[in-house]
Order: C-alpha cells, then sequence, then structure tokens
C-alpha cells in the first residue's frame, strides 16, 4: 500500500476538535497569565505598602546612616559624596542618572519578567521566585534596620528633588519609606535581570551571547547612578547582592524539580545487614 494510499485510509481531522483544543488552550494560557500578572502586582504591591508602613524612627535612621558611613570609612570604600561631587560637574550626567533612577528599574525588571513568561517558562519561574525571595527579605530589613539614605545626610544632595525627577516627591512621598536605603533593591533586581538575561542566551548565537555579557552593564550603570543620586551607599548594594546569593543557594534553578533536589540532599537510610 502507498503511503497515498495509507493517507486517504486515514480518518480526517476534526476541525471541530481541533478548534475547541485551540481555544482551550488560549483560555488556559490567559488563565495563567492573569494568574502570574496578579501574583507579581501583589508582591510589589505589598513591598510598596510595607515601606509605607515601615517607616521606622527617624531618629534611628540617621543614627543608622552615621554608623554605617564611618564603617564604610575604615573599610576605605570609596567616598560617595566626592563621587557625587565629580558628576554633579556635568548637568546631563547628573540629568541621566535621574532618569535612570527613576524610569529603568521598574520597567526594566516588568520587562524582563514579561519576556521570561512568554519565551521561556522555567526561566520566569525561577526568576520569580528569586525577586520574591529578595524583596521579602528586603522589607524585613526595612522594618528592622531604617536608614536614611545619603541623599538626607549632610555632605550629599538629593539631585533627584533639584531636577524634579525623584521619585520620593509629591505622591511618591506618601508612599515610598524615606528611611529604607538598605538593601538597594534598585541594585539587587539589576543584577538579577542580567542574570535572567544571561542564563537564557549564554549558549545562543554568537549575537546574543554578546549581549549575554553586554546586558551586566545595566547592574553597573545602576550602582553609579544609586550612588550619584545619593539614594544608596555602597553597602547597600553589596547586602541585595548577597540576598540575591542567598536566594540562589537555596530556591531550585530553571527545570529543577525542588523536591527532587531535596530528596538528593536527604541521604537514603542505611539498611542494617
Amino acid at each position: 500500500m502507498t503511503e497515498v494510499d495509507r493517507a486517504a485510509e486515514r480518518p480526517a481531522a476534526d476541525p471541530g476538535a481541533d478548534e475547541a483544543a485551540a481555544k482551550a488552550r488560549r483560555k488556559r494560557t490567559l488563565k495563567d497569565a492573569a494568574r502570574e500578572l496578579l501574583l507579581v502586582a501583589l508582591l510589589f504591591g505589598v513591598y510598596k505598602l510595607g515601606r509605607g508602613l515601615a517607616s521606622g524612627e527617624e531618629s534611628t535612621a540617621f543614627a543608622n546612616a552615621k554608623q554605617l558611613l564611618t564603617m564604610q570609612q575604615n573599610l576605605r570604600l570609596p567616598d560617595e559624596a566626592a563621587i557625587q561631587d565629580w558628576f554633579m560637574q556635568s548637568h546631563a550626567a547628573v540629568t541621566f542618572c535621574n532618569k535612570y533612577y527613576a524610569y529603568v528599574h521598574f520597567p526594566a525588571t516588568v520587562g524582563v519578567l514579561l519576556w521570561l513568561w512568554i519565551r521561556h517558562r522555567e526561566h520566569y519561574r525561577w526568576v520569580r521566585n528569586i525577586l520574591a525571595m529578595m524583596t521579602g527579605a528586603a522589607l524585613i530589613i526595612h522594618i528592622l534596620v531604617p536608614l536614611a539614605p545619603p541623599r538626607k545626610m549632610p555632605g550629599f544632595t538629593d539631585t533627584g528633588m533639584d531636577a524634579g525627577d525623584s521619585p520620593y516627591s509629591g505622591a511618591g512621598a506618601k508612599i515610598a519609606n524615606q528611611f529604607a536605603a538598605m538593601p538597594s533593591l534598585h541594585v539587587g533586581w539589576a543584577v538579577v535581570v542580567a542574570l535572567a538575561i544571561a542564563s537564557v542566551w549564554h549558549t545562543a548565537g554568537t549575537g546574543r551571547k554578546v549581549a549575554s555579557w553586554v546586558v551586566w552593564l545595566h547592574p553597573v550603570i545602576t550602582l553609579m547612578v544609586v550612588v550619584v543620586t545619593a539614594n544608596h551607599y555602597w553597602m547597600d548594594a553589596v547586602v541585595a547582592v548577597l540576598l540575591m546569593i542567598f536566594a540562589l543557594a537555596v530556591l531550585p534553578g530553571p527545570g529543577h524539580d525542588p523536591q527532587e533536589r531535596l530528596a538528593r540532599r536527604i541521604p537514603a537510610p542505611r539498611i542494617a545487614r
């Protein structure tokens, strides 16, 4: 029997069944998208609300800031105020830093999450869980360790307020906690964004492999931006990266079953002979 004859004997596909299956897939996709959107919105909403509620005492926040500055001097870390003064010689550089701080952080994170959800679902779950763990831990630190940002300390300039690009003015001032400098989730989320893209593209073609390295400029620029705008200290960025490292150590990577990982860590019982 020829291939043509066998094809003729096969039952014809039911267009109605195919359409119903496609409709069910679309419905399931929309349902999954709505659930994930709600989860991410809830995560950001709880964090914003928590920052507003966990305002802390101003005196404690300023005392902690003074101690942190002293510790950074003892560690011989670069002087943030001197770096800010050098950048402030260029109006264009300061404007760039203000806008990058105010308008890149959140859209970049959401954009990468959306891209991962559409194209790389396993990486999406991994990155989402990392961000959730980091954000929850950061909120606890904000409550326990109120910290005044550099822009509120003597010797620093609030460049965002001067230029009118501050996310902590107007309506933002009523929501944001002005004394929650540590850790810097601007830096922490930027590192996670770079890690997410690099983890997907590091084995791709030459162009994307190069991009997987170039994307690390985002956290580097973000670190420079938070210092120039006097929104964070060096140690705020260090703590954020440590939180990310902890999340990476605890959470299973893309495509790994957490139950299988746990089973590998628990030794099998010895059977007496």
